[in-house]
């Protein structure tokens, strides 16, 4: 697996259905991770997510975003 770099990080949030929803300060939570903030600094991230849980019962977390070179990566599963 080739180095990868990390872009930003996401604020998400699993809905009790199962699909997710990412923070965008403006718009609140929204569908399209692409249409949420992207935080460069992880602590401002992580500072973020811990006041929305404040008062949240779902589970909201803070994920990696990593650069896309464009390149397909293959995969092997070892058969």
């Amino acid at each position: 697996m080739a180095d990868e770099e990390i872009a930003g990080y996401l604020i998400r949030r699993e809905l009790e259905n199962g699909d997710d929803e990412f923070w965008n300060p403006t718009e609140k939570w929204v569908s399209d991770p692409g249409d949420s903030e992207l935080y460069e600094d992880e602590d401002e991230a992580n500072a973020v997510a811990d006041l929305l849980s404040e008062n949240e019962s779902l589970v909201i977390t803070v994920e990696e975003v990593y650069f896309d070179d464009g390149e397909e990566d293959e995969a092997t599963d070892g058969e």
